[in-house]
């Protein structure tokens, strides 16, 4: 199909689709006029009420691509408000990671980023660190002030910016040596990992420490026009409350 084919069909057939996406990347609310004016490789150029959108694609089409592309942007707006479906995504995309980003404050205010290995079980997560790692004093300082980031390997996303990453406000606690808690949780970390690469050997070493992540509220982001806020079990979508970015095609 030519470019002026495709938009032709979108401007007869699927405008309930160009309201759903313009809704969800321009976080407005009802829309009286919308066309889809342009489209190219990198995305579709849509008139709504006198404004005027660029809307992105993760990533660029080809020609044989494009067709399906759109037709995935479009899709993608039921399943942007499918709150089961995102909390089944953030359980997926969890049991996929196997550390995690840490941001500690230090004694003397100083920020420190790290990460560590993740460790699910029983419901709750561990992170196992080492005393003589600069995290673990400004963990021990301010285990109240934490924030812990699950984030995608680069070399999985579509994009550099469009890595998904999951993140948390968080407390810690330290949990005993050889108590239940530990060696059950430790086991998991073996079993999950097959205890090589010295997992095995670092689970005797008395300067490592187990420590309880307890999350409180966070953000989930999947991609574009994606985000959504958490708090306990509630999930909402972020964009209800219109667009954050400053889009400077608009008038």
């Amino acid at each position: 199909m030519s470019y002026e084919s495709i938009i032709k069909h979108m401007n007869d057939d699927h405008k309930d689709a160009l309201i759903g996406v313009c809704k969800k990347f321009a976080g407005v609310g009802e829309i009286k006029e919308i066309a889809l004016k342009g489209i190219d490789l990198e995305g579709l150029d849509i008139a709504y009420d006198g404004k005027n959108l660029r809307v992105e694609f993760p990533q660029k089409a080809t020609e044989k691509t494009l067709k399906n592309v759109i037709i995935e942007l479009c899709q993608s707006v039921p399943k942007t408000y499918d709150i089961e479906g995102v909390k089944a995504d953030i359980k997926a995309f969890v049991e996929s990671c196997g550390s995690v980003c840490i941001a500690s404050i230090a004694k003397d205010g100083r920020a420190i980023a790290s990460y560590a290995p993740c460790i699910a079980y029983k419901g709750k997560y561990y992170i196992y660190i080492s005393e003589v790692a600069e995290h673990f004093e400004s963990i021990s300082a301010n285990p109240k002030n934490l924030e812990i980031m699950f984030l995608q390997d680069e070399a999985k996303a579509k994009s550099v910016i469009l890595r998904a990453r999951l993140r948390y406000r968080s407390e810690a606690e330290f949990v005993e040596r050889g108590s239940e808690e530990f060696e059950g949780a430790f086991d998991e970390f073996e079993r999950k990992t097959g205890g090589s690469g010295g997992i095995k050997t670092i689970r005797k070493m008395s300067d490592f420490y187990l420590v309880r992540l307890e999350f409180k509220s966070g953000r989930f982001v999947k991609g574009f026009g994606q985000a959504y806020d958490i708090n306990g079990e509630n999930i909402t979508f972020a964009g209800d409350s219109g667009n954050p970015h400053k889009m400077p095609h608009r008038n």
